[in-house]
């Protein structure tokens, strides 16, 4: 494998890799579920917007991880140059 190129997908479906989840963001999530629930009427509508909302919250998660990443061996790669 070209080590100017590497699959981040695999690395975040790793199972050495572990997901990192502050308690804050999830107090979040749980406030903003207990909102939906009190202001919603259907068990059905709740669950179909915290599916969602464990979607949105993962490719978020996924997105920031490989913006980070990739930053920093850019990073790295431009230090090595100096």
């Amino acid at each position: 494998m070209d080590n100017n190129e590497f699959d981040l997908d695999a690395l975040l479906d790793c199972d050495a890799f572990v997901r990192y989840e502050s308690v804050e963001a999830k107090c979040a999530m749980d406030d903003f579920l207990k909102t939906v629930k009190e202001n919603t009427d259907g068990e059905k509508t709740v669950e179909k917007i915290k599916r969602d909302l464990n979607d949105l919250v993962y490719y978020t998660f996924n997105d920031a991880f490989k913006q980070g990443f990739c930053f920093a061996v850019k990073s790295v790669k431009f230090l090595l140059k100096s």
